[in-house]
């Protein structure tokens, strides 16, 4: 009893302080006491040691500075250039000397996006080589579907009155207005990497977890770890809804035990508070690893007994440990999502069943289960059954199979949303209750998203051309290049790179090489060119100004330009 009320009077001391005293940069969160969501995000700087600071609850993800003897380094930039703004007057007053440096822990745009608040004449920028892939995947390759989806996993268009924060933070502040991308100058190549900057020395280890190209810093003068997303005080987002390549579990508490093997006296995780003390935090890295270890043991076991993911789902108990933790409570990741996670990574979407070989589409499904329900009235009044009954799930899969059998139908579309809207008062995961809600917002037309981003050539200057033409492959229209072959090269005159694109087969090959037996070479400067994929620039105009000069048949150009998919 004595221990604990020592607890509370530590928390009600470290609220006072922090509310009267934020210029002063105190640190909370100091003792391992079980924080309310409200405090977890308190907005503030937060002093960790004499030179290193974190700021937390300005956007998503928090920013961290380490003062050195000549300049500062920057970890982590939030989502908004905004945000980094403000961020960075409140470190200037701090420290006034240059930011030599900025290092992003990995390529999700809450730690990126905000660099151009913090960025200045002569400032590195940092990360891993695995960047590229998961910058190009997020923000290129993939862009339209996960923008869409991580919006409703974030709430972004629902009502303010409805957002409730998604677990990592209140809001995520983004617009589709891209900001200038300040893209890494420097990569790290290797698995231990070491970094000498303004007279700090950090050791930069490659810890794949959250996403493959994530890294921890560990600053040994003051004993600091930064966990990046490999930690943080939610049960982890071992998968997420928005869409993601495999994240490996062993691989993840693997990281986790780096961090661990460091010994460290402080660890800022880049979302929500840090903690101090060696032990407190051996404590709960090491419950952290085990519960990550303990969902990839179970799917594996199960899946080895010929479980199906359904079956391991439904027959998942939580243990003990589980329960009693802070650290796990289901506030941003889900072990539902995390146990199917595994079992595809390992075994891919087939779980063994011979019957899911081939299964039905969603579309002849919905019209056989509406075949034997028999009516549109017996339909809707199964779903309001299931409503009653609170067997919100079930209401929501007939009203699917309403809507694919009467699409436009208004009054199943507004059970279907009701239904949700049911699912999401149930749920106690932050980012599913967004997603329940930001559907059934959608279905019932009380929020019509527009996913429209605005991007100017200027503002993607630093992002490699590489990227752009990588990117043409999947833009490529299968239909319009049918039956045609088309070999096309680039000569890029500001770089000197060069690039190839041969369509063939309702494919486009790209390459880093042209030969002088293809129809047509193009010389052109990379922004130009940018702009031209873009939409920002026009092909016709950039021709007659001498930008853009053809060497070959131009018709064919022309042709080769009209089979890629205008976004």
């Amino acid at each position: 009893m004595k221990i604990l009320l020592y607890l509370l009077l530590t928390l009600i001391i470290a609220c006072n302080d922090t509310n009267q005293n934020k210029s002063n940069y105190t640190a909370p969160f100091s003792e391992e006491i079980h924080l309310d969501d409200d405090f977890y995000f308190e907005k503030g700087i937060y002093q960790v040691v004499d030179n290193v600071y974190v700021a937390i609850g300005y956007g998503l993800a928090n920013s961290v500075l380490i003062v050195g003897e000549t300049g500062n380094i920057i970890i982590d930039t939030t989502e908004d250039p905004e945000l980094g703004k403000q961020i960075n007057q409140e470190f200037k007053k701090i420290s006034n000397l240059p930011n030599e440096a900025i290092i992003y822990t990995h390529s999700h745009v809450d730690h990126w996006r905000g660099a151009p608040g913090f960025y200045e004449e002569g400032t590195k920028v940092y990360a891993h080589s695995t960047f590229k892939k998961g910058f190009f995947d997020q923000n290129n390759l993939l862009r339209p579907i996960l923008t869409e989806r991580g919006m409703k996993q974030f709430g972004h268009f629902l009502p303010d009155s409805l957002k409730r924060g998604h677990g990592l933070g209140f809001t995520l502040n983004f617009d589709f207005e891209q900001p200038p991308v300040i893209y890494p100058t420097n990569f790290f190549e290797l698995q231990t990497n070491q970094l000498s900057v303004g007279g700090i020395n950090l050791e930069i280890q490659h810890t794949p977890g959250e996403t493959d190209d994530q890294i921890i810093i560990y600053y040994p003068d003051k004993n600091v770890v930064v966990s990046a997303d490999n930690y943080y005080m939610r049960f982890p987002n071992l998968y997420t809804i928005r869409g993601t390549s495999y994240r490996d579990t062993k691989s993840w508490y693997r990281s986790v035990d780096t961090m661990r093997s460091y010994k460290p006296q402080y660890l800022i995780s880049c979302h929500g508070p840090f903690l101090s003390g060696e032990q407190i935090i051996e404590e709960r890295l090491s419950i952290y690893r085990d519960a990550i270890q303990y969902i990839h043991d179970y799917a594996v076991r199960g899946a080895n007994l010929g479980k199906t993911p359904d079956e391991l789902v439904e027959e998942f108990e939580y243990p003990p440990f589980f329960l009693e933790n802070y650290d796990l409570q289901e506030k941003y990741g889900k072990v539902s999502w995390s146990i199917r996670n595994v079992y595809n990574g390992y075994l891919g979407f087939f779980d063994g069943r011979a019957v899911n070989l081939e299964p039905l589409s969603d579309m002849k499904r919905a019209k056989y289960i509406y075949g034997l329900i028999g009516s549109k009235d017996k339909l809707i009044e199964e779903i309001n059954n299931a409503n009653n009954n609170e067997n919100y799930q079930w209401a929501a899969e007939l009203s699917d199979i309403g809507l694919f059998n009467f699409p436009d139908d208004e009054e199943i579309k507004k059970l279907y949303s009701t239904s949700l809207e049911n699912l999401s008062l149930i749920e106690k995961n932050p980012i599913a209750r967004n997603y329940y809600l930001s559907e059934a917002y959608e279905l019932s037309e009380k929020i019509s998203p527009s996913l429209k981003y605005t991007v100017s050539a200027e503002q993607v200057k630093n992002i490699p051309l590489s990227t752009f033409f990588d990117a043409m492959g999947p833009r490529l229209d299968p239909i319009k290049a049918k039956n045609k072959f088309i070999k096309v090269g680039f000569n890029i005159t500001d770089s000197g790179e060069k690039f190839g694109i041969v369509i063939r087969n309702q494919i486009a090959e790209i390459s880093n090489f042209y030969n002088d037996d293809y129809d047509v070479i193009v010389s052109v400067d990379s922004q130009t060119w940018k702009g031209i994929i873009l939409r920002t620039e026009s092909a016709a105009r950039a021709i007659a100004s001498g930008k853009l000069s053809i060497d070959g048949e131009s018709l064919k150009f022309l042709q080769f330009s009209s089979l890629f998919i205008n976004d």
